[in-house]
């Protein structure tokens, strides 16, 4: 049996199926974070811009359309999109900073964009939600999205069979999605 492609996994999580979100990190976290790294050249940053792709891509799977070209370039746009404006967010606090040093003058700061506001909302959601997990499910996260592991290479690092790292990866982020879509949640 072969492999599911890229446009199947993207259907499956558009569907809600974490193994398949599991399955489209395994075959693109490497590439899309060289892409994150090669536009910010910050390991940290493109760590946080490959966890927001693949949190975006969980969220908005069923916007993909087969009609408009294949689902990796689609994949790939949007990271390199991620990054980009990243990136121009830094640059803007950079030439904010030294017209700031330039002028000396306390003015007040001018507000972020509503999109940048709901992207902040959304990952103190995340992270609300990250510490609201055990610490087992959290640490299987944390090694997958912000550190860029494998589920093999996961089950390795914390000497795990691996259907067992699989498994804790699938509830951890069931677990995630619960939280995240029960707004009514105050988490701790």
């Amino acid at each position: 049996m072969t492999d599911p492609s890229p446009e199947e996994l993207l259907d499956r999580i558009s569907k809600g199926c974490t193994d398949s979100l599991s399955q489209l990190y395994d075959g693109f976290s490497a590439a899309l974070y060289g892409i994150a790294l090669g536009i910010l050249k910050n390991e940290a940053e493109a760590q946080e811009v490959l966890q927001e792709a693949f949190i975006a891509l969980w969220e908005k799977a069923d916007r993909y359309d087969p009609g408009l070209g294949k689902a990796s370039s689609w994949i790939i746009h949007l990271t390199r999109n991620l990054a980009i404006d990243r990136l121009r967010k830094r640059q803007r606090q950079h030439v904010g900073q030294e017209r700031f040093l330039e002028q000396r003058s306390p003015e007040p700061e001018v507000a972020e964009p509503s999109s940048a506001l709901i992207s902040q909302e959304r990952a103190a959601r995340v992270q609300a939600a990250l510490r609201a997990l055990s610490p087992e499910y959290r640490s299987v996260l944390e090694l997958a999205f912000f550190h860029g592991l494998t589920q093999s290479e996961i089950a390795e690092r914390l000497q795990l069979p691996l259907g067992t790292a699989k498994s804790r990866i699938r509830r951890a982020m069931e677990r995630v999605r619960l939280l995240m879509t029960d707004s009514s949640t105050d988490f701790p």
